[in-house]
C-alpha cells in the first residue's frame, strides 16, 4: 500500500499550499500606519549599530547581577571575528563524556587545577548525565575561559562554553513589536483526528485570560514553570514589561492561527529579558520529546564563538533520537535561522536533523539584510510584519524610545524568523491531522509545495505579512 502523502497540485505548486485560508482583515489605512512601524523593527534587524545597541549586553547583565544567588542565568560577552559577539554561560565548561574514562579524568583534574568545580547534576534532565559534563568557575572572565576550552581541545577533549540562546534585541532588534489592528476569529475545524502534538520552547506563556478565544486555559496547560514572567527584571519589577516578554506567548499564538486543533505544550526555557542557555534549551527539548511531543517549535537560536555545533545542543538531539527509535515515532524539530543576517550557522538551526527557517519579506521576497540564510536553510517563509496575540503591559523606553502599552486581549505586530518558523510548525500539524500524515511525510509535502529560492530553501506563504 502507498502511504506517501499526496502531491500538492493547484496554488501549492506556486508556494501557497493554503490559498486564501488565512485572509488580513486590516483596512487599507491600517496596513499602512502598521507597515512604518514594521519598517523601524526591520532597520534594528541584521547588523544595527549604535550606542544602545553596544551597551545593550551590558544593560542587561546589570538587570540580572542582583539575582545571581536565585539562581538567575549570568553571560559574559566573546568578541567574535567571524561577526557579532558571542554570549556565554559565565565561567561554564561543557564537555562530552564519550569520550572514555581517561580523557574525562584527565579532564577533570585539569579544570581542578584551573578552579573548576562540578555542576549540580542534571535533576530535571537525567538523560544528559551520561552524555555531557558541566564545570563551574564563577570568577573566570570569558577570555581566560576560552583559553581553558582551546587547552582541553588541544588535548583532544571535546570540550565547549555554555552558549548563550538569547532573545530580546540582541537578536530580535530593539523596538520590540508593535500594537496591531488585526484580529482573527478563533475556530476549531473539530476534526475527528487526534490533533498533533506540538512543543513550544521559549519564554513561556502569558496568564492572561483573553477574551477573544486565543490561547484559552483548557486548551494551552499553564504550570508554574511555563507561565512568561513578563516584569522579572530588574529584581522586584520595575512595573514595565521585561525586554523578551511576550515572545513565546507570540509564537504560540501563531501556531494557532495555523492549526487551531494542535495540541500545543508551552516549555520555559529563556527567561523574559531574553536569556537561556544551550543547557536550559537542550533539557527542554528532551522533557518535550518524552512528554510525546511530535514537533518541536524552537524560535530561539545563536551563532557560536567559533561557529562549531553547541555540544548540549548536539546531545539533546542525540537523546531525542533515541527516544525515536525506541518509541517508534517521530519528533521533527524545528528552529528560526536567526536575525543575523549574513550566512555563518545559527544553531540550532544549523544541525542538519533540525528544520531550519528563515524569513522572507511582506511581498514574498528574500530578506538577506536581516534573515540569517544559507544554504543549510530548509525552508522559508514570510516574517515581515506578522501579527499575533501579545500581552498585556507597558514597554520600557530602555528598548523602545516610543513605548507602547498594550491592553487586554491584545494583538501585536512583530518581525523576524522566530515568527516564521511557528508557521511552517503549524502548517505540519495541520497537514499532519488533516491528511493523516506523519511530521517528516507532511514536511515532505509541504517542501514539495514550495518554490526554490537560493540561500532561503523552499518558500511558501501561510499568514500575511504587513
Amino acid at each position: 500500500m502507498d502511504t506517501s502523502p499526496d502531491k500538492p497540485s493547484g496554488d501549492a505548486l506556486t508556494g501557497s499550499p493554503f490559498e486564501g485560508d488565512y485572509p488580513d482583515n486590516r483596512t487599507d489605512e491600517q496596513r499602512k500606519l502598521e507597515r512604518y512601524a514594521v519598517s523601524r523593527q526591520v532597520t534594528t534587524l541584521g547588523a544595527p549599530k549604535g550606542p544602545i545597541i553596544a551597551d545593550f549586553p551590558r544593560l542587561l547583565q546589570e538587570r540580572r547581577g542582583s539575582q545571581a544567588d536565585q539562581g538567575v542565568l549570568q553571560f559574559e560577552v566573546v568578541p567574535s571575528r567571524q561577526g557579532e559577539d558571542t554570549f556565554v554561560a559565565a565561567g561554564e565548561i561543557l564537555i562530552r563524556s564519550q569520550d572514555g574514562m581517561d580523557l574525562v579524568a584527565e579532564a577533570r583534574s585539569l579544570l581542578d587545577r584551573r578552579g573548576f568545580t562540578p555542576a549540580p547534576d542534571y535533576e530535571d534532565c537525567p538523560e544528559l548525565r551520561d552524555s555531557l559534563l558541566r564545570f563551574i568557575n564563577p570568577g573566570m572572565g570569558s577570555r581566560e575561559l576560552l583559553a581553558v576550552v582551546a587547552q582541553l581541545r588541544a588535548e583532544g577533549r571535546a570540550a565547549s562554553v555554555n552558549h548563550i540562546t538569547p532573545l530580546a534585541p540582541v537578536a530580535k532588534g530593539l523596538g520590540g513589536p508593535e500594537p496591531s489592528a488585526a484580529t482573527r476569529a478563533f475556530a476549531r475545524t473539530r476534526s475527528a483526528k487526534a490533533p498533533t502534538r506540538v512543543a513550544v520552547i521559549d519564554t513561556g506563556v502569558a496568564a492572561e485570560k483573553r477574551t477573544d478565544g486565543w490561547l484559552g486555559h483548557q486548551d494551552i496547560e499553564r504550570r508554574g514553570d511555563n507561565i512568561d514572567e513578563l516584569d522579572r527584571f530588574p529584581e522586584g519589577g520595575d512595573g514595565l514589561l521585561d525586554f523578551a516578554s511576550g515572545h513565546g506567548t507570540f509564537v504560540t499564538a501563531v501556531i494557532q492561527q495555523v492549526c487551531p486543533d494542535a495540541d500545543i505544550r508551552v516549555y520555559r526555557a529563556v527567561d523574559s529579558d531574553g536569556v537561556g542557555s544551550e543547557v536550559g534549551v537542550g533539557c527542554a527539548m528532551i522533557r518535550a520529546a518524552r512528554e510525546g511531543a511530535q514537533i518541536l517549535n524552537l524560535s530561539v537560536g545563536s551563532q557560536t564563538f567559533d561557529d562549531g555545533p553547541p555540544v548540549a545542543l548536539e546531545a539533546a538531539l542525540n537523546v531525542i533520537g533515541d527516544i525515536e527509535r525506541r518509541e517508534g515515532r517521530e519528533v521533527l524539530v524545528l528552529a528560526a535561522a536567526g536575525n543575523y543576517g549574513n550566512t555563518r550557522p545559527c544553531w540550532p538551526a544549523a544541525f542538519r536533523r533540525v528544520v531550519s527557517v528563515a524569513a522572507l519579506r511582506a511581498d514574498f521576497t528574500p530578506a538577506p539584510d536581516w534573515s540569517t540564510h544559507g544554504v543549510w536553510v530548509d525552508c522559508s517563509t514570510i516574517g515581515e510584519g506578522i501579527t499575533s496575540p501579545y500581552v498585556e503591559g507597558a514597554e520600557s523606553s530602555l528598548i523602545d524610545d516610543d513605548p507602547d502599552r498594550f491592553g487586554p486581549t491584545s494583538w501585536a505586530v512583530w518581525t523576524g524568523t522566530s515568527f516564521a518558523t511557528p508557521q511552517i510548525t503549524g502548517a505540519l500539524a495541520r497537514l499532519c491531522q488533516q491528511q493523516g500524515l506523519t511530521p517528516r511525510q507532511a514536511l515532505r509535502w509541504l517542501l514539495g509545495s514550495g518554490v526554490p529560492v537560493p540561500d532561503f530553501g523552499r518558500a511558501v506563504k501561510i499568514l500575511p505579512g504587513t
